[in-house]
């Protein structure tokens, strides 16, 4: 890691803890000369992250905890300068905007405020640097952006902004999130499974159990529900959520194949065969993504036509 580097990974510790006129300087300073000083911190306040504020026309105040909007144009001016900046980098990931609320003591004097948060591989300082110039351009006094290189350990004020987002942009196609079903059917007498339901046996079901298995936990729950093939089992399924990054599946798909054989449905077992023994790796853009589907309304929300 070069000085720079290092430099710049000082810099993403003081967010939030110095004022943002000092850090927003010193991050100019650092792609332009290629050092800075680190200003000490001097403050330390709990920050809040939102994905969205309350509006009357879309969340009113039931603002879910994140947010997917990637490929729907629904941001505003600034947002769209900050999608369009990140898209002319061409290292960048994934690009996240979240709403810093300051402490209720506080909020008289630090009004709500954007951060961007933004996974990109290239020359980081420099990259910091242009991001807030275009967003300046745009009209955004100060512009705070947190940019990070893949698989980096995160600093708290980062990694809250990011996980507590919206996702606006990601390199590449970005098709929805598809959720498994678990059942065949539900009906007002309960959920089941057809008789004609596929049943894998032997190494073709370890290896779509290992797949499942193996997919990214986003959501975890200690609750269980009954198991409808032998309901004297008792509250035995488990419904955590995993995901690789193109489906979401609860552990209850698992624990019927395990149990009975009971394949999942058949694209997504398409999918853990295709897979061979090759295990889902979603990056932290495609769990925000699976994650967001379980919050959500595509009502309040709407995806684009067509």
């Amino acid at each position: 890691m070069s000085e720079q580097d290092e430099l710049h990974a000082a810099l993403l510790t003081r967010a939030g803890r110095v004022p943002d006129a000092v850090l927003a300087a010193a991050r100019l300073r650092l792609a332009e000369t290629g050092t800075v000083d680190v200003p000490e911190p001097v403050v330390e306040l709990e920050f809040a992250f939102r994905p969205a504020l309350p509006d009357p026309r879309t969340f009113q105040h039931n603002v879910p905890p994140l947010l997917d909007l990637a490929g729907r144009d629904l941001g505003d001016e600034i947002d769209r300068a900050a999608i369009a900046a990140a898209q002319r980098r061409p290292d960048a990931v994934a690009l996240w905007r979240a709403w810093r609320i300051a402490p209720q003591w506080a909020a008289g004097t630090i009004p709500p405020g954007r951060v961007y948060v933004l996974e990109a591989n290239g020359p980081q300082a420099e990259t910091t640097a242009a991001m807030m110039r275009e967003l300046s351009a745009a009209g955004l006094d100060l512009p705070q952006v947190e940019v990070y290189l893949s698989g980096a350990e995160l600093p708290a004020y980062t990694l809250t902004a990011r996980n507590s987002g919206a996702l606006l942009w990601l390199d590449g196609a970005a098709p929805p999130i598809r959720l498994a079903r678990v059942f065949d059917a539900i009906t007002e007498t309960g959920a089941r499974f057809r008789p004609e339901h596929e049943i894998l046996t032997g190494d073709d079901l370890e290896q779509v159990a290992g797949y499942l298995e193996a997919g990214t936990p986003v959501l975890a729950t200690t609750g269980r529900l009954p198991d409808v093939v032998e309901p004297e089992r008792g509250e035995v399924v488990p419904m955590s959520y995993r995901t690789d990054g193109r489906w979401l599946w609860t552990d209850s798909v698992t624990y019927y194949l395990r149990t009975y054989g009971l394949a999942p449905e058949p694209e997504l077992l398409a999918v853990a065969r295709t897979a061979g023994f090759l295990t889902p790796a979603p990056g932290p853009a495609e769990q925000h993504r699976a994650l967001a589907l379980l919050f959500q309304s595509a009502a309040i929300v709407p995806a684009p036509a067509g």
